[in-house]
């Protein structure tokens, strides 16, 4: 809460990289990011990663919410993504929920994630059992015609 402000300050814990600054390595923090000029490596455990219309940034971000509005090469992994309309995002990119807005850009694969996604590896056994009434059907179909 500010000295004379009766509402609190919304910019406490939020962390930025400069127009004309460039930070190369990991960052890991609990707070929210925003990159107005360019990073390269790793973000994680952030709550919100805001790549404005200056910024440039290479490498993997892991982030509840993820804004871009720049240049993202890379891999996005967030709960939302939102592609703004000055937006280029050119990689991968996982969440289970993404918008891109008009003009905005994405290069690359969106892999969906959803929460009821879940994967169930089959045994030896399972396998060829499919397999052989997948076979046993196409010599049906192959009789019939």
């Amino acid at each position: 809460m500010g000295l004379f402000r009766s509402t609190p300050n919304r910019n406490l814990g939020l962390s930025i990289v400069a127009k004309n600054c460039k930070v190369v390595g990991d960052i890991e923090l609990d707070g929210d990011i925003q990159i107005d000029g360019f990073g390269e490596g790793n973000i994680t455990q952030a709550n919100a990663v805001v790549i404005s219309a200056t910024g440039h940034f290479r490498g993997t971000i892991h982030a509840k919410h993820i804004t871009i509005n720049g240049l993202v090469e890379g891999q996005c992994e967030a709960d939302a993504i939102d592609i703004l309309s000055q937006g280029k995002m050119k990689g991968v990119l996982n969440t289970e929920q993404l918008t891109i807005e008009k003009g905005g850009l994405l290069a690359g694969e969106n892999r969906a994630t959803l929460a009821t996604d879940t994967v169930v590896p089959l045994d030896d056994q399972t396998r060829s059992e499919r397999t052989e009434n997948n076979e046993k059907k196409d010599r049906k179909a192959a009789s019939r015609s």
